[in-house]
């Protein structure tokens, strides 16, 4: 009994015990790491370039469709990234116009950095805008097709005396302006631009480009037409996920 008593007090010169202070060897709490913040997308969308010289360029875009969000990988996406080199490593285009750009900076480390399109572009007015310059430059020709789950009308423009364009548009329960406007964002990252995927100005918030082709009888290729096009080659599902642990608004 007497041992168990010494075992938990000192004693001092004087004889009067003291008592050891519990918390003395208690072990420094580790911190917690992080809980994982994991961006995932559950579609793809690959399209194909093919520019006047034949030169062809393929591309993927994911999309997360419960949230509209659209995500740009520097690879999947073959994004040119002048100046930006390695620090670039991912890109979010939300379907209100704002853009997240995920930076892995030598200098700030992880941060996020805001862009956005502007607000005229998501205007609920929009849709009518569009629609009245479509009609103007596009005519339907009463052609229809159907392919991943997506059914696309054919529409026409004249681009001269002989040259022209064919569009393919497929309605779509999601906003592919994020899609269209990342080429206008202040950045230095690209998606090939050869043949634009940009028609904001005649598409409205629902309608996807499919196919776009024009020829140009007035400029000669090896003897034939100048042709460029873009074409969505495959529309399905993905498991794709992007680690935005660690990053933070940059300040």
């Amino acid at each position: 009994m007497i041992l168990a008593v010494l075992a938990g007090m000192m004693v001092t010169m004087a004889g009067n015990p003291v008592y050891a202070q519990s918390g003395a060897l208690a072990m420094a709490t580790p911190k917690r790491a992080a809980a994982p913040q994991l961006l995932t997308f559950d579609r793809v969308l690959v399209y194909e370039q093919t520019d006047y010289n034949g030169s062809v360029v393929r591309y993927q875009v994911l999309l997360n469709t419960k949230t509209g969000e659209f995500g740009f990988d520097k690879k999947l996406a073959n994004l040119s990234l002048p100046g930006m080199g390695n620090s670039f490593t991912f890109a979010i285009g939300q379907p209100d116009g704002t853009y997240r750009i995920y930076v892995n900076d030598r200098i700030d480390g992880k941060v996020i950095v805001p862009y956005y399109a502007g607000k005229a572009y998501y205007s609920p007015s929009r849709g009518n805008s569009c629609q009245v310059r479509f009609r103007k430059r596009y005519h339907a020709t009463g052609r229809e097709g159907s392919q991943y789950g997506l059914t696309a009308s054919e529409y026409k423009a004249s681009l001269g005396r002989r040259d022209t364009e064919s569009l393919w548009v497929a309605e779509v329960p999601f906003n592919p302006y994020p899609l269209y406007l990342f080429n206008e964002l202040a950045l230095e990252a690209k998606l090939p631009d050869a043949h634009s995927i940009n028609l904001s100005s005649y598409l409205a918030h629902n309608e996807l480009i499919v196919q776009s082709k024009k020829e140009y009888y007035s400029e000669l290729v090896n003897g034939k037409p100048a042709t460029s096009t873009l074409k969505l080659i495959f529309f399905g599902p993905i498991r794709h996920t992007f680690d935005a642990t660690g990053y933070r608004a940059r300040r």
